[in-house]
């Protein structure tokens, strides 16, 4: 079930009013939202829900051993091994295809004859999501800094509550677990960022994305040839912002859903196309993954602490592991390789401006941020088209078409220049508008917001365009 479908409306409400009606009893409220997400899950495919549970699981107790051992000299082979677990029902589900294909080819170029097995594995739902949840909370119990569940019911529902279960955000233990253990609250909180969180959303996701995979993106990464320069130009450039609209669209709907079930879900995004620079960028976009990178993979291997030629190896590593979680493909491999590029030249930039006494710092002239914006938006905009095709000969078939100026295309779609244009506007005005429209809502008389509400639902559904674009993370 795709969130901005009928289906999941009722799914949603049907669940959310037994919930609130069970909430004095608290673990009677967690048992039923956790079949819920378990329903929400099997709906997909049965398979997946046997997955998940095996996942939480292994975690649950792994990290019950790890928390136990705190003085045993085997604590950190325990931890190894949950990790290793971790992330070989990972590869396995998401790389296997990939390593046989790779290693086939291999072989082939050797002239080595070789029969491999060759299975048909479909990767679960969210379990790129879920497994690094789960492992986030190994370490930290480790590192003795992980809240720990009061009863396996708790875990179970942390690591599968429906709302961000298919794409995040991450969830820490000490974001979620918490608030698992806490009585429920008497009333909604925050009811009006919810309602706002739910219609921007829904707008982001219904109508401003799936126009311009409709309208454009789909088609130019599949048929570039069929294309012109420019028309790829805005392609490009588009599906960057629609990227940014299908993913943060589904965290608002995920964070707002979280809300009208008593729950805070961590902000996953900050108005990234708004940066002025790569490191920046990472700051704001995917926020709970970014993080997840830093604390995980960076720090452990050093970080910035080793010199200046070990931090540029960690950045590449870290982005490297980056661009294989997205999937298995030579495709993010490379998009995450040229992320770690820039993030190194960036931070090579920031040290020599230091070594020669320059401001490395802002603020800056206008003009100089202006020119750091544009650097950064359109790195990341072509960057994207590894991201996005399939494979590598469409991406270099994209990149020849760029700069083929003869071919005539099948006309400039204005409306997703309109789309493209307004994206980014809003990740320099988005907030203050977000803002307003909260105060709108909290001004609205009780025995009117129901009226609104079904306005706004009717608007969304009356403007989307037809049919609605996959959810992209979903395929994570």
């Amino acid at each position: 079930m795709e969130f901005p479908t009928i289906k999941f409306v009722y799914f949603a409400l049907i669940v959310l009013t037994i919930s609130w009606l069970v909430r004095r009893q608290r673990t009677t409220q967690k048992a039923f939202l956790l079949g819920a997400s378990y329903f929400f899950a099997w709906k997909w495919e049965p398979l997946f829900l046997a997955i998940i549970v095996g996942s939480s699981l292994l975690n649950y107790y792994v990290g019950g051993a790890v928390h136990r051992m705190r003085e045993h000299p085997r604590r950190k082979q325990v931890l190894v091994f949950g990790l290793l677990s971790n992330l070989g029902v990972l590869a396995f589900f998401k790389y296997y295809g990939f390593f046989i294909d790779n290693l086939g080819n291999l072989l082939d170029l050797l002239e080595l004859q070789a029969h491999l097995p060759l299975l048909e594995v479909i990767a679960p739902f969210g379990i790129s999501f879920y497994t690094f949840q789960g492992m986030a909370y190994l370490v930290d119990t480790y590192r003795d800094k992980a809240t720990q569940p009061e009863t396996l019911l708790d875990f179970l529902l942390f690591i599968s509550f429906f709302p961000q279960l298919g794409a995040g955000p991450i969830c820490r233990a000490n974001q979620l677990l918490p608030q698992l253990h806490a009585p429920a609250p008497d009333r909604i909180p925050e009811l009006s960022t919810a309602v706002t969180l739910i219609c921007s959303g829904l707008f982001k996701k219904m109508v401003m994305a799936t126009y311009m995979a409709s309208h454009l993106t789909t088609d130019a990464f599949i048929v570039p040839g069929n294309f012109s320069s420019l028309e790829l130009v805005l392609a490009v450039y588009a599906y960057t912002a629609q990227v940014y609209l299908d993913f943060s669209g589904y965290t608002d709907l995920a964070m707002g859903i979280g809300l009208l079930f008593g729950f805070k879900i961590p902000e996953n995004f900050n108005y990234p196309y708004a940066a002025t620079n790569i490191g920046d960028f990472w700051r704001r976009w995917h926020i709970t993954f970014s993080t997840w990178l830093r604390e995980y993979i960076y720090f452990p291997l050093g970080g910035s602490r080793l010199g200046r030629a070990r931090t540029y190896f960690n950045l590449m590593v870290t982005f490297v592991a980056c661009g294989v979680w997205h999937g298995a493909s030579w495709g993010y491999i490379i998009w995450g390789a040229l992320h770690g590029i820039g993030l190194s030249l960036y931070k090579a930039s920031l040290d020599y401006r230091r070594d020669w006494g320059i401001k490395a710092e802002g603020p800056w002239p206008i003009w100089w941020s202006a020119m750091g914006w544009f650097i950064t938006i359109t790195f990341c905009a072509f960057a994207r088209i590894f991201f996005k095709t399939s494979d590598l000969t469409t991406a270099m078939a994209v990149w020849s078409q760029l700069f083929d100026f003869s071919a005539y295309g099948a006309g400039f779609d204005l409306g997703v220049l309109a789309l493209t244009l307004l994206t980014i506007a809003l990740n320099f005005v988005g907030r203050p508008i977000f803002d307003f429209f909260v105060r709108m809502h909290d001004a609205l008389p009780n025995a009117t917001r129901p009226l609104a509400w079904a306005a706004a639902m009717l608007l969304l559904f009356t403007i989307k365009p037809y049919g609605m674009a996959a959810t992209i993370y979903f395929g994570f």
